[in-house]
């Protein structure tokens, strides 16, 4: 290479280095660091934030990236200080603030202040602050303020502050917890729970990216207590004050501008398209689905416009949107044929299938079967002779036969209309409209997309859409595992009205027969003369919605037994989930300390049990987990309280149980597992501590104590029984 060249280059790289250098000395002149905070940036080059995989638009991931308010707030820290912050994703919330107060993080952000949380932590001046409002279906006209929530059931992502608050100040509201606020607005969506608490920007937010158009917010919640955990701050660990004390100082440097810009880019139409057609899945989902590989789907033959077998292959409405799911999921779905919708629905019991993509979801479906929210609706609609006069809806029908299909639909029709002559039919859509044809009814009430499919597929030109009606069906997707359920949930969420939209008008053509001839007008000036009539029919109709009000009473009150149930068991193994186990755990030390009673705690971690995921499978691996909660539900007394405490973790609370009684029974666990009958020549073991209560004990002590023999357990090569 020539000298000149060489010198050439060597020059422009001593300039960039000189740049560098500046811009770190300008930043620090700028922030006027110490020399303990310049040594401090020398030792650590990089340190860990968090960041979350599902919080738009504060804190998310965009294909795998870290996006949202928060994360350009924390890049504005980071250039500032001139350290590289890299991000802790794939766990949830609560994980990461566990690990955020074990120290394996440096970082959090848009993390609320609690008593608790300030004896070991900092936090930062608020950021952001929006106020908590409750959300709930539309139609709930009962909950307006937090009072109303008194012996409901709620959903609250796990480790929020808000959990807290409840537990305090409203004990008798049940707590559903979640992974996330989306899974807590799909399950007040879906009817799982009947409200969930979130800041109000942020609900907005979701209900406008994700579709929750059935969702309604309260007004705000007048409760300064709950109100103060919706402010955003971010934390360090009070044994790291130099970086506190240096996000402190850059934080001070941002400008209002520069937080309106970061609040304009998130908060408004761009933040609403950035990362749209993400689906959202968790790192476990994401696991399940490259476990499954496919999955496979059953449909209802015969059910034109909707969905039809064509040549082995899907065909109609379903087929676009299986599509759809295919290219969100980035994964196949394979068709499992079946000869109706019943038989649909009983593949999907027996496990021959993983999801029915359309399906109306039927009362008794809904006891056995998990359904998404619903993505497409259909209008139900009079079919009637050309010959009938015309009629304006159901309320213009006297004497007329009408037939109905549906049995659902049916129930429906009757309590709104209870004076008029409804048929049951149990024939197929094309018998029914033959007989409509023939005279042997005088109307069908049908969806109007399979109406007029129908009608110019058999021919039948003496038929006419006569008029619509407030009915509809909504199409959802059923399933049956719970990981598919929360899966598939994402994806209707993510598919846009657009979509929906077009899906529909390709396969969708209406025709409607309506028309208008002279000699009918002069029904119009009847109607004048009906006032008195209408008012006489509402009262009946109000005597009858009375009765029906007393009736859903009735069912809300056995719906809430229900769902308290949920709220304090795992849905996979039917023990105690984490949270009430916790508390009972409390309840018990209590009852011994006053008594003075034995108390002994067994912890149980299935050895190795990533291997049988990894090898085996997820399905697998459920499965054993539901072997062992059998189990160890055999072999404890009723007194004895069991609990999942999460993923392969097992604990057990045994009452009036002393050490040597308490190894005992650990031991027959144990054994039981050893000898525990598995396909593929699965050997499944399991580690167990014990501990007693003493009575000098923290309530926490004796777990500590537990956990430490498990360790132990496991040190010794697994498969034993460990006291502490």
């Amino acid at each position: 290479m020539h000298p000149s060249r060489t010198w050439y280059r060597n020059a422009i790289a001593l300039v960039i280095v000189l740049l560098l250098a500046n811009n770190v000395f300008a930043t620090a002149t700028q922030l006027q660091l110490t020399d303990e905070e310049r040594t401090f940036i020398e030792a650590n080059p990089e340190i860990t934030v968090t960041n979350e995989f599902d919080w738009p638009p504060f804190d998310f991931t965009v294909s795998g990236e870290p996006a949202g308010l928060g994360i350009d707030l924390m890049e504005l820290l980071s250039e500032r200080i001139g350290i590289e912050f890299r991000y802790i994703n794939g766990f949830t919330w609560d994980e990461l603030v566990q690990m955020f107060f074990r120290g394996e993080i440096d970082l959090i952000h848009s993390l609320s202040i609690t008593p608790q949380r300030e004896k070991d932590a900092l936090f930062s001046e608020p950021y952001y602050h929006s106020k908590n409002v409750i959300i709930t279906r539309s139609d709930n006209l009962d909950v307006h303020t937090l009072e109303d929530l008194d012996g409901k059931i709620i959903a609250l992502p796990a480790g929020w502050s808000s959990i807290e608050f409840f537990e305090s100040y409203y004990p008798n509201v049940h707590i559903i917890e979640v992974s996330s606020s989306r899974q807590a607005l799909e399950f007040v969506d879906q009817g799982k729970v009947v409200a969930t608490v979130e800041q109000e920007g942020i609900a907005r937010y979701f209900i406008k990216k994700f579709g929750f158009h059935d969702l309604k917010l309260s007004a705000w919640i007048q409760n300064d207590e709950l109100q103060s955990t919706s402010s955003m701050h971010f934390a360090v660990l009070k044994s790291n004050p130099v970086l506190f004390g240096l996000l402190k100082k850059a934080h001070v440097t941002i400008t209002p501008d520069e937080i309106d810009n970061i609040e304009a880019k998130w908060l408004g139409k761009q933040g609403l398209d950035i990362g749209k057609e993400d689906v959202g899945l968790t790192p476990q989902e994401k696991d399940y689905l490259m476990t499954r590989g496919s999955i496979r789907f059953s449909i209802t033959p015969d059910h034109l416009p909707f969905e039809d077998i064509r040549g082995n292959s899907e065909y109609g409405m379903v087929s676009d949107f299986v599509d759809i799911f295919s290219d969100r999921l980035g994964i196949p779905f394979t068709l499992v044929e079946s000869k109706d919708k019943h038989h649909s629905i009983q593949l999907l019991l027996q496990g021959e299938s993983d999801i029915v993509p359309m399906v109306l979801g039927t009362e008794d479906q809904m006891k056995v079967l998990e359904f998404t929210s619903a993505y497409l609706e259909e209008s139900i609609a009079i079919i009637a002779r050309e010959s009938l006069p015309f009629v304006t809806g159901l309320q213009d029908l006297t004497d007329e036969r009408i037939g109905v299909t549906d049995a659902n639909l049916l129930e429906k029709v009757v309590l709104s209309y209870p004076s008029k002559r409804f048929i049951r039919l149990t024939d197929s859509t094309e018998d029914a409209l033959f007989k409509l044809s023939s005279g042997d009814i005088d109307a069908l009430l049908l969806g109007i997309p399979v109406a007029t499919h129908s009608i110019r597929q058999l021919g039948l030109t003496n038929l006419k859409v006569a008029a619509n009606t407030p009915f509809k069906n909504s199409y959802k997707v059923a399933v049956t595992d719970p990981t598919l359920h929360s899966i598939m949930s994402k994806v209707i969420r993510s598919i846009s009205a657009r979509e929906i939209k077009d899906v529909y008008q390709k396969w969708v053509v209406l025709k409607f027969e309506q028309e208008l001839n002279y000699r009918q007008l002069w029904q119009y000036g009847v109607l004048l003369f009906t006032v008195v009539g209408v008012v006489l029919y509402w009262n009946y109709r109000l005597r009858t919605l009375n009765r029906k009000i007393a009736t859903s009473h009735q069912e809300l009150e056995k719906a809430s037994r229900e769902l308290h149930i949920l709220s304090v068991t795992d849905s996979l193994t039917g023990l105690f989930n984490r949270h009430h186990f916790e508390k009972t755990l409390e309840s018990e030390i209590e009852r011994a300390r006053r008594y003075e009673l034995d108390l002994s705690l067994i912890i149980l971690d299935v050895d190795h049990f990533k291997h049988i995921n990894d090898a085996h499978g997820h399905q697998v691996g459920d499965q054993v987990l539901v072997k062992i909660a059998g189990i160890i539900t055999e072999r404890i007394r009723k007194t004895d309280i069991a609990g999942r405490w999460g993923g392969e973790e097992f604990v057990i609370i045994l009452p009036q149980t002393d050490l040597k009684q308490a190894v005992s029974s650990a031991e027959d666990i144990r054994a039981k597992i050893q000898a525990l009958e598995n396909n593929d020549a699965l050997q499944v073991t399991a580690s167990i501590g014990v501990a007693t209560w003493q009575a000098e004990d923290k309530t926490s002590d004796i777990f500590l104590r537990a956990d430490k023999a498990l360790y132990e357990a496991k040190q010794k090569g697994r498969n034993c029984v460990v006291t502490s």
